[in-house]
């Protein structure tokens, strides 16, 4: 019986594609135009004499608590190192748990995905939003664009008074990325 409720309660659940505007609360925004394979894997670019190394693995069916809907997401692990120094200035590339990521996909729209970073405690929670856009000449770049500040934890965080004070590997410039 229990079994037969839980087939019931499923099949009651939307499922929209990933770049639906307003998901009704409680649907699947499920990657049906098959979306997510393409930014799987490894991408590198350069910045300000820095390698940027992204990691993008797929979760699906994961519920996104501010929008009360379960989505397909892509999560991103980092590193970046001093090219002139080999310096590794930030690697989370090692991280497995989908609690520990950082970076998370927010919104698919035309060929663009919206992407969050939250820190952590240490990092007063600080907050910024980035693109990832699929290049129309190469299909095996994207272009990183249009980094913002979104917000922080300023009342908790003494460490730093000013949000721009606060350690920020991944690039506030435009650039370009390679698959690997």
């Amino acid at each position: 019986m229990l079994f037969l409720l839980i087939i019931h309660i499923s099949c009651k659940a939307q499922i929209v594609p990933l770049n639906n505007v307003d998901s009704p609360e409680g649907a699947y925004e499920k990657d049906l135009d098959n979306v997510l394979p393409f930014f799987e894997g490894t991408w590198k670019g350069t910045f300000n004499n820095k390698e940027l190394t992204l990691q993008f693995t797929r979760f699906p069916y994961h519920f996104r608590t501010f929008s009360n809907v379960y989505t397909d997401m892509l999560m991103v692990k980092f590193k970046v190192i001093d090219l002139s120094t080999n310096q590794v200035l930030y690697d989370d590339l090692n991280i497995t748990a989908f609690e520990d990521y950082k970076v998370r996909s927010l919104a698919y729209r035309l060929n663009e995905f919206n992407f969050s970073y939250i820190d952590a405690e240490g990092g007063c929670y600080n907050s910024i939003k980035f693109t990832l856009v699929k290049s129309n000449t190469n299909p095996n770049q994207i272009e990183y664009k249009d980094f913002i500040y979104d917000g922080y934890e300023y009342w908790d965080c003494t460490s730093y008074p000013n949000q721009e004070d606060i350690p920020m590997f991944l690039p506030k410039v435009d650039m370009t990325l390679t698959r690997q």
